[in-house]
C-alpha cells in the first residue's frame, strides 16, 4: 500500500475494512485528527506510582478529562495524548516486518493489530531500547508488556482500554474509557 495511505491502512491491509466505523474514523486521518473524552487512570503499588512519577505519566484520575491529538508526519503518526493537562507523546510507524512500531522517549513496542468483532487489539510482540540507529532487544521476561483494545462505542466513539505492567513490579498504569472524535482532516 503506498506511503499516502493512512498508517493503520497500510499495516492492516484487509482487514481494514473488518473494524467499526468509529475505530476506523480514529485511525484514518493522512493529516491531523483530534478526540477528547474521559479516561480512568489507576497506578500500581507503591514502586509503580515512583516509577510512573519518574516517567511523568499522568497521576490517577476517576475521570481524567483526555485529549488526543494524531498527525500524520512522512511515513507515521505522532501522537498526543493529554491527560488532565499532563502530556504523553509518542510516535507510531510501521516496522519493518509490518507490525505497528510504537516510540516513547528511548523506548520502542512493536505489536502485530488484530481485529475481532469491530475491535482492535494490539498484540506486543517485543520492545527494544532505541539509541540514534542502534536498536537493542530486551528480552520478553524483562520487557514492559503493554495490552490494549479499541472497541466501537457509538457513532463516532471509541472506548479505549490499555494496562502496562513491568517485570518484577505489576501494573504500572492503566487507563480506560470513552473517547469522542470530532474532527479529522483529510
Amino acid at each position: 500500500m503506498p506511503l499516502t495511505s493512512p498508517l493503520y491502512v497500510r499495516i492492516l491491509g484487509d482487514s481494514w475494512a473488518q473494524l467499526g466505523a468509529p475505530v476506523r474514523a480514529l485511525h484514518a486521518t493522512s493529516s491531523t485528527l483530534h478526540a477528547q473524552g474521559r479516561l480512568r487512570i489507576e497506578h500500581g503499588n507503591d514502586v509503580a506510582r515512583f516509577v510512573a512519577r519518574i516517567l511523568r505519566l499522568p497521576p490517577p484520575a476517576a475521570a481524567a478529562e483526555t485529549r488526543l491529538t494524531v498527525t500524520a508526519r512522512g511515513d507515521g503518526e505522532q501522537w498526543q495524548r493529554t491527560f488532565a493537562g499532563r502530556c504523553l507523546d509518542t510516535r507510531q510507524y510501521a516496522s519493518s516486518r509490518c507490525e505497528l512500531a510504537e516510540r516513547f522517549g528511548v523506548l520502542e513496542f512493536r505489536f502485530r493489530l488484530d481485529v475481532s468483532d469491530g475491535r482492535l487489539v494490539y498484540v506486543q510482540r517485543e520492545a527494544a531500547f532505541l539509541f540514534g540507529p542502534a536498536r537493542l532487544r530486551i528480552p520478553a521476561a524483562w520487557a514492559p508488556r503493554v495490552e490494549a483494545r479499541e472497541d466501537p462505542a457509538g457513532p463516532k466513539r471509541v472506548y479505549v482500554e490499555v494496562h502496562v505492567s513491568l517485570p518484577g513490579v505489576g501494573p504500572l498504569i492503566a487507563y480506560d474509557g470513552l473517547i469522542d472524535v470530532e474532527d479529522a482532516g483529510a
